[in-house]
């Protein structure tokens, strides 16, 4: 099976994609490639081959290429991707194939054909005489992936992704035409879910499963500072997972597990050159809000609200109250911006707060929830140096709840109660020291 790749990317008068090292001249990348963990997960035999990495190990880009060599490879049975949900396999998996597929067009001109179907979320390519194809498929709803007969899959951060969706590729990788049938898996491990069970104790010889794992440092096409603002930004923890590519359970026992009494709460004087602001979270009863002071790269909460039977208006009433004019912008759940129609006129929760004089920070969208939770934690305990967020000792309810607070709480009703205040704490922290997923395109599309 291995020789039959390689006919298809060697066969040809320019190496379909190119496996040597990639030229990397000045921090720029000359000739693109790959890198040792890329090819070896490449030229695994296993059925199951898994790719472990940390952010912009080159996970994705490697995939995709698989991907669209299967296909070419399987031509005219289908492949398929799945992704967490159809928005991210946007920003992913469509957006790198389609840069791939661009580059090989540039590269190969007339010869190579693509087109990709929004309707469908389909690939169709055209080379060398065969027809292939790639299907995008979402694996938020496991049951949908039901369907026709697949030559390959590709699964896109497995271990965010129900084990439903890898059931359902295990079962529909059996097309009686496919040249080559796998299962390839890339993603960074957050939890020792099913993808632990299956990459490091079920064994090879049941699943025949390859497993690679890399560090974040072995890309070294990298934008520069990239690993190093994740190791700053991240708990050790989670840099274990994040960068080193590791097993590391991100997801069970206590969400704020960085938060440490004696490290993070603390009486601190406001800075001169201090500034202060508001996170807020939307909820009837209670509305939750938390101020704060920022001064460079540090964040002291100071005082907490948590009104029973409330609305936006009498929050910022009594915020108003408590601080006049010392503060001046509010980080809000970005929910905030749609209209209510339980609210006079329809009007939003950002409505009432730029109607009492506050500056709203707030992205079109929350960040993923994970992502905040990282933000919060990495500024509790950094990787590397002193806690960077403190919280006053009056605030007793946010830190009773940043001990006390889940993955999973056996009493729901007391979980949901207290998350209205810590997420209150999250959204400024994440919107002003976000987690940033960088999409790193390593390399230069002419001559992969």
């Amino acid at each position: 099976m291995i020789q039959a790749i390689e006919q298809l990317d060697h066969g040809t008068e320019h190496s379909f994609w190119c496996k040597e090292a990639p030229l990397i001249v000045d921090g720029k990348v000359k000739r693109g490639g790959m890198f040792d963990h890329q090819r070896t997960w490449w030229e695994s035999k296993g059925f199951i081959k898994v790719l472990v990495g940390g952010y912009g190990s080159g996970k994705t880009l490697i995939g995709c290429k698989r991907l669209i060599s299967l296909a070419l490879q399987n031509a005219p049975c289908l492949v398929a991707s799945v992704s967490p949900t159809y928005p991210i396999a946007r920003t992913t998996i469509i957006s790198t194939i389609s840069e791939l597929l661009h580059g090989k067009k540039t590269w190969f001109g007339r010869g190579f054909w693509w087109r990709y179907n929004k309707s469908t979320h389909e690939f169709i390519i055209k080379y060398k005489g065969r027809e292939a194809r790639i299907v995008c498929l979402s694996g938020d709803k496991p049951v949908s992936l039901r369907g026709p007969n697949l030559a390959a899959a590709y699964i896109d951060e497995p271990f965010i992704q129900d084990k439903d969706v890898f059931d359902q590729m295990i079962a529909r990788v059996r097309h009686p035409g496919a040249t080559i049938s796998e299962i390839g898996m890339t993603g960074t491990p957050e939890e020792l879910n099913w993808g632990y069970d299956i990459c490091m104790e079920e064994g090879e010889s049941e699943l025949e499963v390859d497993l690679v794992q890399a560090s974040s440092r072995l890309n070294l096409a990298l934008p520069p500072g990239y690993v190093q603002r994740m190791e700053q930004a991240y708990t050790a923890e989670a840099i274990e997972a994040y960068v080193d590519g590791k097993f590391v359970n991100l997801s069970a026992g206590s969400v704020y597990y960085a938060f440490q009494p004696g490290l993070n709460v603390a009486n601190m004087e406001m800075p001169k050159d201090a500034t202060m602001g508001l996170g807020m979270d939307f909820n009837v009863d209670p509305m939750a809000s938390i101020a704060f002071w920022r001064a460079e790269n540090h964040v002291h909460f100071v005082k907490e609200f948590e009104l029973p039977n409330s609305d936006t208006q009498y929050m910022c009433d009594a915020v108003r109250d408590e601080y006049g004019g010392k503060l001046k912008e509010v980080f809000p759940d970005a929910s905030g911006k749609s209209r209510h129609s339980s609210s006079p006129g329809g009007k939003s929760d950002f409505w009432y707060i730029r109607q009492a004089g506050y500056t709203i920070r707030a992205h079109h969208a929350n960040p993923h929830i994970k992502d905040r939770y990282n933000a919060v934690n990495g500024k509790l305990r950094p990787g590397k140096g002193a806690p960077t967020c403190t919280i006053a000792p009056s605030c007793k309810k946010l830190i009773k709840y940043l001990q006390t607070y889940t993955h999973k709480g056996k009493n729901k009703e007391n979980q949901k109660a207290m998350s209205h205040l810590l997420d209150a704490m999250g959204y400024p922290l994440a919107y002003l020291f976000p987690i940033v997923r960088e999409q790193v395109i390593a390399y230069q599309l002419r001559g992969l």
